[in-house]
């Protein structure tokens, strides 16, 4: 709930005034704030409006403060007078405050906000001093008043009730002006007492019985006609023989004292539903650590009422954790330390919470001992788990960055080491130990051109391109192959849903996310063996945001193994995060799996108890379309014939571009310099039968080339290589009318299948 208050700051630049309300405002206070710049302008602003708060710059030039705490003073003297400094300065503060300023505090001071806050406090305190002293004097100048001239109610009558004599005040109180007044309207026969007889009959009474009657409080009706409370006292008077002669008392008007009991009555109630409103939970505790009393808010999450937890021990309510041990142990150190907030875990309720501590007084004096604490526990679960949720984007953001940052140099790299050994390899004879060292190079190869595109895909870098896709099928697929490479004391079970529909998906990569998360369960498997279970059924994703429920696929991978830790399945899917050892696994197959379900629109998420096995599931939205029949098409070996410019920056890669181009039938044209192959290009459009192109080079990127040489030859084939580009994809390439796309590192058997697509695939319009 923030805290509205009026603020008049003597200064004459709005900068700070507007830097303090500001770190007010975060701390859950409001100041509506004026500014005054001289002493006439101060005297008038205080002279209007009674200020909440009023603060100045100890330094202000042409009003010293303690000027400007003179006027203050004088004007309201129970007004808070705050001194805001640009730097804290432990000696002034004190020799300001034993001047008369209330508080010394800079802007970054931490305790600003408290200190304002007890600004406030001391001002209502001030003012409501003030007042009960104000109202004090009153009823000291009306008791002498009444030895004076009778201003309490004084009357005697007879023992059955007939007045016989009353002062002033008793007539005033009875509705008229004057004592003759009162008495003309007794002569006319009007009521002596004005009160019930039901209440006369029990002033005679007690009177009669006990001597004496003691603040009865009834009503009685003024002569106006309005009906007022009233407070009675009566003593008895007795002659010698001990009879009764007389009634001698007094009658006090406490109208307003009843409305301001009311008033008391009805503030407690709503200080009491205010503190079990509040959201956060507020619970007081005496010096034993004992409950004294809780807000609905802490009762609700214990599942029972205030009342019954009261005298109740600390402990019992909030018990020990595995982590964090005796919670009111450390509440306790909490009370002995700075106030400071300290996160805690709660399991008795259930969260996170920012817990903060501070003295409880019943004795409000300034040297009175604090009779217990009052603790204040903020739940922050929902923000830890956001803060969980960023520092999980923030990993993700990291590598895509590093993947970003090398993927085209190290493609390059791999380019000329993977190109240089399939041209070998080709060479070799077949069965030599060239041959061997050779396939193991490339193999390498593959495997760093693999983990670089995981990468890429993990961080969300490269798009897949998704098509219908059914996924019994690949299910079937991984089936076999595991099957033949697994050993026999794990067995492969499968259930697949006959109504599952197709999902929207890169093939490859939900290839991979099978194999993934199966290689992983066959690995916890390996020592004692176990099943595999692979299963595949509809279900339902969740409406999130303007997207309604859709309906999904979900696919399970579980095992029979060792389980994993819990202590660590928040982070399976950290990028690099393993158990395995060195030459087991590097961390990515997971964070992989993560990713490339993401990126299809889907979620994944793992169950595992320790010694009970894991199950991760995967669940994608269903595809509107229908599936396309899996397999791969191997484009017949072909002849080229004609010129061929091939444009890369890197001499390395152009060298064996023009190499594999020369092997394949082209008569390769190599150029490094992109300006000079459009130049090259330009002189004869018509004498070359393709282009490839590096897209990411000085000068001319390849898009640009591309762009410069479809203007000169709209017919011209151009294929596009990149180790990676954020400024180019595979569709964009396609709408600007280039026929093939390779990513690098690029093989000669790439290359050649994606030339037979270029120069097979007709011109778009």
């Amino acid at each position: 709930m923030r805290t509205r208050f009026s603020l008049l700051f003597i200064s004459d630049s709005e900068e700070t005034p507007n830097r303090l309300a500001l770190a007010l405002s975060a701390q859950g206070l409001e100041p509506a704030y004026s500014m005054v710049g001289s002493p006439l302008a101060l005297s008038t602003a205080l002279a209007d409006e009674p200020w909440d708060i009023v603060v100045a710059d100890p330094d202000q030039p042409g009003m010293p403060w303690h000027e400007s705490l003179a006027i203050t003073r004088t004007a309201r003297e129970h007004t808070p007078f705050i001194l805001l400094a640009e730097m804290p300065d432990p000696d002034r503060a004190a020799r300001c405050i034993a001047g008369g300023a209330d508080d010394f505090v800079t802007l970054d001071d931490w305790g600003l906000a408290p200190a304002f806050r007890r600004a406030l406090q001391q001002g209502q305190r001030l003012r409501a001093l003030a007042r009960s002293l104000a109202e004090h004097r009153h009823n000291e100048e009306k008791f002498r008043k009444v030895i004076e001239d009778s201003m309490v109610g004084m009357f005697r009558c007879t023992p059955w009730g007939r007045l016989t004599s009353f002062n002033p005040a008793f007539a005033r109180i009875l509705g008229y002006k004057s004592q003759d007044a009162f008495r003309e309207r007794l002569a006319q026969g009007a009521p002596t007492m004005h009160i019930s007889d039901d209440s006369l009959e029990v002033m005679l009474n007690s009177v009669q019985e006990r001597n004496h009657l003691t603040d009865f409080e009834t009503r009685i009706r003024r002569s106006d006609g309005r009906s007022i409370w009233v407070s009675l006292s009566a003593r008895a008077v007795r002659g010698e023989s001990g009879e009764l002669s007389a009634i001698e008392g007094t009658i006090e008007d406490i109208d307003r004292r009843k409305s301001v009991e009311g008033m008391i009555i009805r503030a407690k109630q709503e200080w009491e539903r205010t503190f079990d409103s509040v959201p956060d939970i507020i619970v007081i505790l005496d010096s034993e650590f004992a409950i004294r009393r809780m807000n609905m808010t802490l009762a609700s999450r214990l599942g029972l009422h205030p009342k019954d937890a009261v005298g109740r021990p600390c402990s019992e309510l909030f018990g020990i954790t595995p982590v964090g041990g005796d919670i009111c142990q450390r509440i306790k150190a909490m009370a002995h330390g700075e106030g400071d907030a300290i996160e805690m875990e709660i399991p008795s309720l259930d969260g996170v919470f920012l817990v903060t501590v501070s003295p409880f007084h019943v004795d409000t004096t300034e040297d009175s001992e604090a009779d217990g604490i009052v603790l204040v526990a903020h739940d922050i679960s929902s923000r830890k788990q956001l803060e969980a949720q960023l520092r999980q984007s923030q990993k993700l953001e990291a590598i895509g960055t590093l993947a970003g940052g090398i993927a085209h140099d190290f493609n390059n790299i791999l380019g000329v080491i993977m190109g240089y050994a399939e041209m070998t390899l080709e060479s070799s004879p077949e069965g030599s130990a060239a041959e061997r060292r050779l396939t193991e190079i490339l193999n390498a190869g593959k495997r760093a051109r693999d983990l670089i595109h995981q990468i890429l895909t993990f961080s969300r870098q490269e798009e897949p391109d998704l098509k219908p896709l059914a996924l019994d099928s690949v299910i079937k697929e991984v089936g076999k192959m595991l099957r033949a490479s697994l050993p026999s004391n794990i067995d492969i079970i499968t259930h697949l849903a006959p109504e599952a529909g197709a999902v929207m998906a890169n093939l490859s990569q939900i290839h991979q996310v099978l194999m993934n998360l199966c290689t992983n369960a066959a690995h916890a498997m390996r020592e004692n063996g176990g099943t595999l279970s692979i299963a595949l059924h509809e279900t339902t994703l969740p409406a999130e945001g303007d997207r309604p429920t859709r309906r999904a696929v979900r696919l399970s991978v579980s095992d029979t193994g060792h389980g994993i830790p819990a202590d660590i399945i928040d982070n399976v899917f950290d990028p690099f995060f393993t158990t395995k050892k060195p030459d087991e696994g590097t961390g990515m197959g997971l964070a992989m799996v993560h990713g490339i379900v993401n990126s299809h629109g889907g979620n994944v998420r793992v169950e595992s108890s320790p010694g009970q096995g894991a199950a991760f599931h995967v669940t994608l939205p269903v595809a509107e379309q229908e599936p396309v029949a899996m397999g791969e098409t191997i484009p017949p070996a072909i002849g080229g014939k004609g010129r061929a410019l091939f444009v890369d920056d890197e001499r390395a890669l152009a060298a064996i571009g023009g190499e594999m181009l020369e092997s394949l039938g082209f008569s390769p044209v190599v150029e490094t310099d992109s300006r000079r192959a459009l130049e090259i290009f330009r002189r004869n459009p018509q004498s070359f039968s393709l282009v490839i192109t590096d897209q990411t080079m000085p000068g001319l990127s390849g898009q640009r080339l591309a762009r410069e040489i479809l203007a000169l030859r709209p017919d011209i084939p151009i294929i596009v290589c990149t180790g990676y580009s954020a400024d180019m994809s595979a569709e964009q390439a396609r709408e600007m009318g280039i026929r093939g796309f390779l990513l690098k590192p690029v093989l000669k058997r790439d290359l050649a299948a994606c030339i037979h697509a270029a120069m097979g695939e007709p011109q778009a319009d």
